[in-house]
């Protein structure tokens, strides 16, 4: 998932390993130690430990005694190392396993409530797939709460390994059949992944200033509504201005780094409008 480009070759040994192909399995002589899933889910134990950058087929490979030049029956080298970490780490959606992949290193998610039933927002089939996005939603951030170096990965390519694949297909199923396009179906899907994960990274951006700064999250918080204080101009920017003078960028009870009540309030919008196009679609009444 780095930014380079991949030779057809290192991709289609990419795949083999993402879908449980290991090459490693299919070489004559005394069965060996290592596999695809062991490297995985040891390079996972070192980037929880150490982040991102921490992980080398040199330090995998020295966790498992092993040197390096062993990993590359496996694996091609680090870019590959990295698609096939991301997609354990991120580990089946809630209810589901991967298909051909064993759990090992998965990252997993625990059940969470989602957004409480809307009586009038049902799939035909009964379904409540607002509520069913919103697990969703809440479910993967849950996994980059458990591995947030999962948000240092530059994505290069669309999913391709099982779980990365079966994530989104999760999503799609949630909206699937309630009135949408196929292409509106991907076009929301991608767009919920996007925003999670973008609003995720900013998060997590801000929580590790603190290291950074020797600033905490709250003086932060302070020192940002003290500058907008300072420089709003209501000539210049009337709209911002007027939320400076509502006090809405005063610190509260809630974090200056809390992504939840931003991804609640667009997200909730955003089904809002799914759900009046659908409505309209459908001719029902009060569309």
């Amino acid at each position: 998932m780095s930014a380079s480009r991949k030779t057809k070759e290192s991709q289609a040994r990419t795949l083999e390993a993402l879908w449980g192909r290991d090459p490693g399995r299919s070489a004559r002589g005394p069965k060996r130690g290592l596999s695809v899933e062991k490297i995985a889910s040891t390079a996972i134990g070192i980037a929880d430990e150490e982040g991102l950058d921490g992980i080398s087929m040199q330090q995998v490979a020295g966790r498992l005694g092993y040197t390096a030049m062993s990993l590359y029956r496996y694996v091609p080298g680090k870019e590959q190392l990295v698609d096939i970490v991301y997609d354990r780490a991120i580990g089946p959606p809630p209810g589901r396993a991967a298909p051909g992949v064993s759990a090992d290193g998965a990252g997993g998610t625990a059940d969470e409530p989602g957004e409480p039933g809307r009586p009038d927002s049902g799939a035909p089939d009964g379904r409540d797939w607002r509520a069913g996005v919103y697990h969703w939603v809440r479910s993967i951030l849950k996994v980059y709460d458990r591995h947030p170096w999962l948000l240092d990965i530059t994505m290069s390519t669309p999913p391709l390994g099982p779980n990365q694949l079966a994530w989104l297909d999760a999503l799609l199923q949630e909206v699937a059949d309630i009135g949408l396009e196929d292409d509106e179906m991907l076009f929301l899907a991608m767009f919920v992944g996007g925003a999670v994960r973008d609003l995720a990274r900013t998060s997590r951006e801000l929580a590790q200033a603190p290291d950074r700064t020797g600033v905490t999250v709250r003086e932060m918080g302070e020192n940002y509504a003290r500058a907008m204080r300072e420089l709003m101009d209501g000539s210049r920017f009337p709209a911002l201005s007027r939320l400076v003078a509502s006090g809405v960028f005063e610190p509260g009870d809630t974090a200056y780094n809390d992504i939840v009540p931003s991804l609640d309030f667009g997200l909730q919008r955003l089904l809002d409008g799914v759900e009046s196009r659908v409505r309209s679609a459908r001719g029902a009444p009060g569309a």
